[in-house]
């Protein structure tokens, strides 16, 4: 089995061998065993149900939440020569008849349908006419209320083993903790399944964390670091995705909105504009990413905090899927922490799930406000063991420093208690900075014991420590509205000096890791660059008159491959990693000419 499995991976996908445990979920699925698959964006998850597709007689069944996923993966597949098709809303009456008889008439690898499709009557009816080799699962996390993520249609999708039993299902996903796998199983009613779940690191991408000072300039900081790369900017909210936009316009960056508030056809032309150009910033909500299978993502940035790590991880993970070095930056405030616990605290969840939600938040400040490895502490989370350092994020890369601020967090405990918890950061901060603004002479908070004790920190250093007693409970929200700040039970121990304070500080100058972060993909560092540039722009032509993404036809491996074999003939051409036979004889010449022509 395994040789042939890795002729139909050599033939159809160009890929010379499998990765991780891809071989052995295969396998599994082959075997008829139900399996659960838990593994990183970009680890190569949809192998895993579309390899066994083409192994196995009858149709596959692909549950994919959204329209543009499935239309992705179906263009890619058949630029594979794989007989796959989709049915969605989107369809025309009579393509859907066509593929409704290839289906029955056997004809067909993979069908994608929609969650919302599986509950409807004509689609079980197709189902039920089907010859069905198995169902897969995607974005098996949407089935939990648990999840980041859960989506009501996807409940539906436990029938599947009542209906049809003794059909195989893979279910798959990147995220998901201990509570939402177990609900995740359970929901499926999947039948002992063989459970796979790969490492959580994403070794190829960097996370670089810091406060917000002047964020607007540190975002542009970052679009002039990744100048004529792709990249995803997160804000929490439709306003400052807009705000952000026209700004970035307006200094000539090639940025484009994308949320909820706009319409469906502005949201799928801000969709093909990422798919298909290299050098566009996407500004967004969380509304923008589920099934995001662009490779050549170089960065993500968040704007603000996110409400958990699931949805961290999930947003980071959809930067470098590729495999090459990429980035994950964010800019965070107390702020954020305050709208999202608002939230929470205001939201008509169940009190249960309120605390989770609530811890879940103040474990996602606790990783902005670490001094140790934030890759560890990521990892952790999600059950994994991990070593002390990594070489991937800016704690271990030496981009911060940790430094004993107990007198300092002496000084701010202080200040609260002489303001009696009837001011809020930014008052506080003044009076240790001996500021003379007005409010500061209308209070005579010049006149108090502490005022102008802090003159050897910056205001943002004063605010990093605010931000870490809060975060370590030291001190409160007095009065959340207003956000006047308290002492708590804890504030004794650093007051009476039974408690030691350290805080994580950014160093004044950043070296560039672009070179330090880890990749499996060296092979592919020492290409002719001229050569590269050449057959990319072909592939964007070639893609532009197909209307579909240019990685759909070659991803940027293959064609860094490309420019350092230099193929001179077909049989070369075939052993060009990501070109399987259909892409060879569809694509082969016209590279082939190419190559000779440079």
């Amino acid at each position: 089995m395994k040789r042939e499995l890795e002729s139909i991976l050599f033939d159809t996908f160009g890929y010379p061998s499998f990765r991780g445990d891809q071989l052995d979920i295969i396998k599994s699925v082959i075997n008829g065993d139900d399996t659960f698959v838990l593994m990183p964006t970009g680890a190569g998850k949809s192998l895993c149900y579309q390899l066994p597709a083409l192994y196995l007689e009858g149709v596959a069944i692909v549950v994919s939440p959204l329209i543009s996923l499935m239309t992705n993966q179906v263009n890619a597949l058949k630029q594979n020569g794989v007989r796959a098709e989709f049915i969605n809303s989107t369809l025309e009456y009579s393509d859907y008849k066509r593929i409704e008889e290839s289906a029955i008439s056997g004809e067909l690898d993979l069908l994608y349908i929609t969650p919302e499709g599986f509950q409807g009557g004509r689609v079980r009816d197709l189902l039920d006419d089907m010859d069905i080799s198995l169902f897969a699962i995607d974005e098996a996390h949407c089935v939990s209320s648990w999840g980041h993520d859960f989506r009501e249609d996807y409940l539906s999708l436990g029938k599947i083993k009542d209906d049809y039993e003794d059909i195989p299902i893979i279910a798959l996903t990147a995220t998901a903790d201990k509570r939402v796998r177990s609900d995740i199983l359970s929901s499926l009613q999947l039948d002992e399944p063989n459970v796979f779940i790969s490492s959580f690191e994403r070794k190829n991408i960097h996370y670089k964390v810091e406060a917000k000072e002047q964020v607007s300039k540190q975002i542009e900081q970052v679009l002039k670091t990744h100048s004529g790369e792709c990249g995803i900017i997160y804000c929490q909210t439709r306003n400052k995705v807009d705000t952000l936009t026209k700004n970035l316009q307006k200094k000539g960056y090639h940025a484009i909105s994308y949320h909820a508030g706009l319409t469906s056809l502005q949201r799928e032309k801000a969709q093909k504009k990422f798919e298909r150009k290299d050098d566009i910033v996407v500004v967004a909500t969380i509304a923008f990413g589920m099934g995001i299978d662009k490779p050549n993502v170089r960065f993500v940035c968040h704007n603000g905090l996110p409400k958990n790590i699931e949805n961290y991880y999930q947003e980071t993970g959809r930067a470098g899927r590729d495999g090459e070095p990429s980035f994950a930056y964010m800019f965070y405030g107390m702020d954020d922490f305050v709208i999202s616990k608002s939230f929470i605290d205001n939201s008509e969840m169940s009190q249960e799930y309120r605390e989770i939600s609530l811890s879940k938040l103040k474990m996602m400040l606790e990783l902005c406000e670490l001094n140790s490895c934030r890759n560890k502490f990521i990892l952790n989370y999600f059950g994994e063991e991990a070593k002390d350092e990594c070489d991937h994020c800016d704690i271990c890369s030496n981009e911060v420093e940790s430094f004993d601020a107990t007198i300092h967090a002496k000084k701010v405990l202080s200040t609260i208690y002489y303001l009696n918890s009837r001011f809020g950061a930014g008052q506080v901060v003044d009076i240790l900075l001996g500021a003379k603004n007005k409010k500061i002479k209308d209070y005579s908070h010049d006149k108090l014991s502490v005022y102008g004790i802090g003159t050897d920190l910056s205001r943002s250093d004063w605010n990093l420590i605010i931000r870490n007693l809060i975060l370590n409970e030291y001190i409160c929200y007095s009065n959340p509205e207003y956000r006047t700040l308290g002492l708590t039970k804890k504030s004794g121990k650093i007051l009476k000096g039974e408690s030691e304070f350290s805080v994580t500080k950014k160093l004044g100058v950043v070296k560039s890791h672009r070179k330090a972060v880890k990749t499996n993909n060296s092979e592919f560092e020492d290409y002719d660059k001229e050569l590269f540039q050449v057959l990319k722009d072909h592939r964007y032509k070639m893609a532009k008159e197909k209307g579909v993404p240019p990685f759909v036809i070659f991803s940027d491996k293959t064609l860094k491959d490309l420019s350092i074999k230099k193929p001179r003939n077909e049989s070369e051409f075939l052993d060009v990693y990501g070109v399987g036979k259909s892409k060879s004889e569809k694509y082969g010449s016209i590279f082939l000419e190419l190559i000779r022509c440079h």
